[in-house]
């Protein structure tokens, strides 16, 4: 599954599309059946289904000289993700969010079009985040957050340039997201984040007179959108 040509701020406004319809649809639903959940100290654990999308950018070089419109594009993918967290208090909560590692394709862009894939690039991200919940309208519970995101390089494979070595990468991350409960105990979310990333790599690139240096660094700040449930212990 893919996101094409859906920017960060499609992403924001269909989230925030959501929440509307959301919030008007629960506040009368709350008066029925509140969550008895909200407010109560609690331990969660979220499943979801991330979709990600990368901005393409990123400058190479050979030989230390910067080559013109030369960039390295990440490739787009989508994985299964988990989230553990604690609800310390009404209106704050501290989670930890990772998913199974991807394999994604570092393509050639621009002046660097020709090298095609350069390699496959398999990563384990960790982010960790604090969130505050300024509202509860019964089982509708919105929250905004901001965080840290450490991004390690797993392995590296195949393309042309063969045997590109990647740095792992950290950066910060702000999210925002919310919870419809459906039982005490279950509920539903969605939840959209922006990281700040930038990875930097080195590599040789085969030829037949000589093999030839080439650096590149790559600012994917990926979009990640989640979808899931929730379950509150």
């Amino acid at each position: 599954m893919r996101l094409r040509g859906m920017g960060a701020q499609g992403l924001l406004g269909a989230l925030a599309l959501a929440v509307a319809i959301c919030g008007l649809s629960s506040r009368g639903m709350a008066q029925e059946a509140p969550d008895e959940a909200e407010g109560r100290e609690h331990v969660f654990l979220r499943l979801g289904y991330g979709l990600v999308q990368y901005e393409t950018s990123g400058r190479a070089s050979v030989f230390g000289t910067p080559i013109d419109n030369a960039k390295v594009g990440f490739g787009q993918h989508s994985s299964a993700i988990i989230e553990a967290g604690w609800r310390f208090a009404p209106s704050w909560s501290l989670s930890v969010l990772t998913g199974l590692p991807p394999t994604v394709s570092l393509e050639g862009r621009g002046a660097f079009e020709g090298f095609g894939t350069i390699s496959k690039v398999t990563y384990g991200s960790t982010m960790l985040g604090l969130q505050y919940h300024p509202l509860q309208f019964g089982r509708f519970d919105p929250y905004i957050g901001a965080g840290i995101d450490y991004t390690a390089i797993l392995n590296t494979s195949g393309g042309s340039i063969p045997g590109l070595r990647v740095k792992d990468a950290i950066g910060p991350v702000l999210q925002a997201g919310f919870e419809f409960g459906l039982t005490r105990n279950l509920a539903l979310y969605t939840d959209v984040r922006k990281v700040w990333l930038k990875f930097r790599a080195k590599g040789t690139v085969p030829d037949p007179v000589a093999p030839y240096p080439v650096q590149v660094s790559v600012t994917p700040n990926p979009t990640v959108l989640s979808i899931g449930l929730t379950y509150r212990f």
